[in-house]
């Protein structure tokens, strides 16, 4: 996505050290950042100071990018949303654990969900590639689960960090095959394999812990 004027204004001002400009950006970014850090380690403390450390990785690498490297093409989400995931892998190489449960999640701050006259929507126009191996029949389905409810939390948590960072990106935060790719380092081909992997075990963990929660509320289950 090509950036808006205002926007290269911003982030050129931002580049010469304008604390004004970058606050801007911050006020723009900051929350789907920590938003994704938190969905990914389900944890709100770290997300905060993971999020600062990535804002603060940005302050100065904008700096130091040429000017010539902020063109029209140039997409800040993706390269904020890049640092914030590297900044979340390596504090999990640190701690050598998966992070604490994922749970209780308002999936519908932010992202392409939308709630329509036949209930929640996913605003995504599906391409099939040649194969049809990564066809997008059915997502709308995976899209509606990942925004709803602690079921979901539970499912996103059994998942490797590698799938839930594929179905965050992609689904809650919005960012297209390309982009989400981008962010995690990885070629595009092999992010729609793990997409489409993420997808399939996402499906099978979510309604293993849907059928889990309708059981808990027994005769409740079908009161609205």
């Amino acid at each position: 996505m090509a950036i808006k004027k205002l926007e290269a204004y911003i982030l050129e001002q931002a580049r010469k050290g304008d604390h004004e400009a970058f606050s801007a950006i911050f006020e723009e970014y900051g929350r789907p950042v920590a938003g994704y850090l938190y969905r990914l380690l389900g944890d709100r403390e770290a997300a905060g100071d993971l999020s600062q450390e990535t804002f603060l990785k940005a302050y100065r690498g904008l700096m130091k990018l040429p000017a010539s490297d902020i063109g029209p093409n140039f997409n800040l989400s993706a390269w904020l949303f890049t640092i914030a995931h590297h900044n979340a892998m390596d504090y999990m190489r640190r701690n050598k654990r998966r992070g604490a449960s994922l749970t209780a999640f308002n999936w519908l701050d932010s992202g392409r969900f939308r709630q329509g006259s036949g209930g929640l929507m996913v605003e995504e126009s599906g391409t099939e590639t040649a194969s049809g191996l990564f066809s997008e029949a059915g997502s709308e389905n995976v899209a509606e689960q990942v925004a709803l409810g602690d079921a979901v939390g539970r499912a996103l948590s059994q998942l490797s960090k590698e799938h839930a960072a594929c179905l965050i990106l992609h689904y809650h935060q919005g960012f297209s095959y390309v982009e989400a790719a981008t962010i995690l380092g990885l070629p595009l081909t092999t992010f729609k394999m793990r997409l489409y992997r993420a997808r399939q075990a996402f499906q099978q963990l979510y309604e293993a812990e849907d059928a889990r929660s309708k059981a808990e509320l027994g005769p409740f289950s079908g009161l609205e």
